[in-house]
């Protein structure tokens, strides 16, 4: 600082301490500054504290869901979740599992998953999505079957695939019950192709364009119509089985075989897939599920020289539930084509599911799962 800019500074300093209006004057505005920087730090940080909890609200811990009066059971699933988010509207994707297409993105995040037989003993997903959290890629997305549409119909969903059997697209044909978004039949905005995988094994959608196809055929908004299951609180740790529990499904061959391993930290069962342990492409981890449900189905070849397969959706049949670690041998029931499928136990009680993703697992009525659990729940 330059002496005579230092002189004035000091001359003003003095005269200051020998005004008492202008001291009044200098502390005023100085309580005023303070105050306006405190303020803004407070908007700020309110700010910053919206937006945390906006982002919050799509990793909830489903221990306590049932019993936090901020959170709303979802429908779907059972998991706790803000308001305004317990029942949006649900989307079907049709996904493959063919080995050389392994693995697959966007399972994790699905609510309830639906796992069958396709063509040639290869199986094939239904992944149903109402969690709003976005996912980048769900891949890779494959034909529709009728039996599948069936299932969507529950849902009330969009249903979304790439053409399919004759059987199924006279199924969806002015279909009331659910929204086609076939990429085939010109709805192309919504998916797109990685160029480094061969077709037809390389069709790719995301959250945020199935998103927008809702908004283009008028359902942006709107909440699901379906039924939902019947849920309850998870077993407390201590009441959790300590042995080993695994569950085997022979679809076909050992390629297609699926299995499940409890975890009793976890309280949830990890997939592996055709022996291997099935990853999610998005986490990079396996998948767990927290409820499986195998649905036994009386399953018959409709088409030799295709090889398409017809399962029966409606009607009954042996069914088990795990989750909790346990099994609850019981019927599945379908008296009517609009009716939800449901699960009883051997009293007849519904079944209740806890809190998480639910995989159901239809299987035919032929082949015999195998089921290392000691604890046969009735």
């Amino acid at each position: 600082m330059s002496e005579p800019l230092m002189t004035r500074v000091r001359d003003w300093l003095w005269s200051i301490r020998e005004n008492k209006k202008a001291q009044l004057w200098l502390m005023v505005s100085v309580t005023f500054v303070l105050i306006i920087i405190l303020a803004v730090v407070l908007i700020v940080a309110n700010n910053n504290k919206k937006q945390s909890g906006d982002v919050q609200d799509i990793e909830l811990n489903i221990d306590d869901t049932l019993n936090d009066d901020q959170l709303r059971s979802r429908r779907i699933d059972g998991v706790g979740v803000v308001a305004g988010k317990e029942n949006l509207f649900p989307v079907a994707i049709m996904v493959e599992n063919l080995v050389t297409v392994r693995p697959q993105s966007g399972l994790q995040g699905a609510q309830v998953v639906y796992e069958t037989l396709a063509e040639g003993g290869i199986t094939r997903f239904m992944a149903i999505y109402t969690s709003g959290t976005p996912l980048e890629e769900i891949t890779p997305v494959r034909s529709a079957r009728h039996y599948f549409v069936d299932w969507a119909e529950e849902y009330r969903a969009l249903y979304v695939h790439a053409g399919g059997s004759p059987q199924a697209l006279n199924a969806l044909y002015n279909n009331e019950k659910v929204i086609d978004l076939s990429q085939i039949s010109g709805d192309h905005a919504y998916f797109w192709r990685d160029d480094s995988i061969a077709a037809p094994h390389n069709l790719l959608t995301s959250t945020e364009l199935l998103s927008y196809a809702l908004r283009d055929k008028g359902y942006e908004g709107v909440e699901g119509s379906f039924d939902p299951w019947l849920f309850e609180k998870q077993a407390a740790k201590e009441d959790r089985p300590t042995d080993v529990r695994n569950i085997i499904i022979p679809f076909s061959s050992a390629s297609y075989e699926t299995e499940y391993s409890y975890d009793r930290e976890l309280n949830a069962y990890t997939r592996r897939n055709g022996g291997e342990e099935h990853i999610d492409a998005l986490t990079g981890e396996p998948i767990t599920v927290r409820n499986v449900v195998v649905q036994y189905a009386s399953t018959s070849l409709l088409e030799s020289d295709t090889g398409r397969l017809d399962i029966r959706t409606q009607g009954e049949g042996d069914a088990v539930v795990f989750r909790n670690g346990v099994a609850t041998y019981g019927r599945w029931k379908k008296a009517l084509e609009d009716d939800r499928t449901r699960f009883y136990d051997e009293t007849g009680t519904e079944v209740r599911f806890i809190p998480g993703n639910i995989w159901v697992e239809v299987v035919p009525d032929d082949r015999t799962i195998e089921v290392d659990v000691a604890d046969r729940v009735y």
